[in-house]
C-alpha cells in the first residue's frame, strides 16, 4: 500500500485548522482525485526553513532577489516529487496520476490559468477584508507574520486595510459586484459548472476560495455571501464539500 502524501498547510484556530484558499485548493483536488494525504501544519514564519530543509524548490524571488518559499506544497512518498503552488500540484496530480479523475479536461491548462488571473483580479475587493476578519483566527505567530507581510506589499497599516464605517461598507459593495462578475462568467455556461457538466480545476479555484470565506467571515457575513446571485456561491461549497478535504 503506497504512503499518504504529504500536504504542508498553514494552520490556524479554526475546526481543521485549513483556513486558506489556495491550501484548500490542494485539499480539494487530492479528495476528488481520492488520494490518501496527511496534513503537517507549518506556522507561517518557519515555512522558508522547513521547505529548505525537505529540498523544496523556492517559489520565487523576495524583492531583495532572495529565494522566496510558499505553501501549499506536497510531498510524494510514491514518486519523491515535491511540488510547490497550488496550480503546480494540480497539474502534476494529474499527469502522475492519470486513472483518477482529471481537474484539467485535454487542452483546458491554458484556458484555466487565464481564468485563475481573471478571478484573483476579480476577487480583489474581498482580500483586505478577509485579512482583516482573519486575525483573531490566526495562531499569533502566523498573524504577526503576515500582518507585517501585508503591510510590507501594501504600503498600508493593517488597521487601515478596511476598518468598520463607511470604508467597510464600500468595501462590502465591492465584493458583491465581483461576485456578480463571476456568476456572469457561470451564467454563459449550460451547466452547472463553468466548463458546463464537466468539472475542472476552474471549479475547483472557486470552490476553494469560497470555502475559505465560510471559515474566515463571520456567520452572518457568509450567509449573506452564500445567498448571493440565487445562492450558487453556497451551492458550490456544499457540493464539493462532499469530498473529504481534512484528514
Amino acid at each position: 500500500m503506497s504512503q499518504p502524501i504529504i500536504l504542508y498547510d498553514i494552520p490556524a484556530q479554526v475546526p481543521g485548522k485549513a483556513f486558506s484558499g489556495n491550501m484548500f485548493k490542494a485539499r480539494y483536488i487530492l479528495a476528488y482525485k481520492g488520494l490518501a494525504f496527511k496534513s503537517v501544519w507549518i506556522e507561517a514564519p518557519d515555512i522558508e526553513e522547513r521547505m529548505k530543509a525537505i529540498g523544496a524548490k523556492p517559489s520565487g524571488r523576495k524583492p531583495d532577489g532572495s529565494d522566496f518559499y510558499t505553501l501549499p506544497t506536497i510531498q510524494d512518498p510514491s514518486t519523491g516529487a515535491i511540488v510547490s503552488d497550488s496550480f503546480s500540484i494540480a497539474e502534476y496530480l494529474d499527469e502522475t496520476y492519470p486513472s483518477k479523475p482529471a481537474v484539467f479536461p485535454p487542452g483546458t491548462t491554458a484556458l484555466i490559468s487565464a481564468f485563475d488571473s481573471a478571478l484573483m483580479n476579480t476577487l480583489g475587493p474581498v482580500f483586505p477584508v478577509m485579512a482583516v476578519m482573519a486575525t483573531p483566527k490566526l495562531y499569533p505567530r502566523t498573524e504577526e507574520y503576515l500582518r507585517k507581510k501585508a503591510e510590507a506589499t501594501l504600503g498600508t497599516k493593517w488597521e487601515d486595510f478596511s476598518p468598520v464605517g463607511p470604508k467597510r461598507d464600500e468595501d462590502w459593495k465591492n465584493i458583491k459586484v465581483a461576485f456578480g462578475i463571476i456568476d456572469g462568467w457561470y451564467s454563459k455556461s449550460d451547466g452547472k459548472w463553468f466548463m458546463g457538466d464537466t468539472f475542472s480545476h476552474a471549479d475547483v479555484l472557486v470552490a476553494a476560495w469560497m470555502k475559505s470565506f465560510s471559515v474566515l467571515f463571520d456567520e452572518d457575513q457568509w450567509e449573506e455571501m452564500r445567498s448571493w446571485n440565487g445562492g450558487r456561491w453556497g451551492s458550490i461549497v456544499e457540493e464539493i464539500s462532499r469530498y473529504s478535504i481534512l484528514d
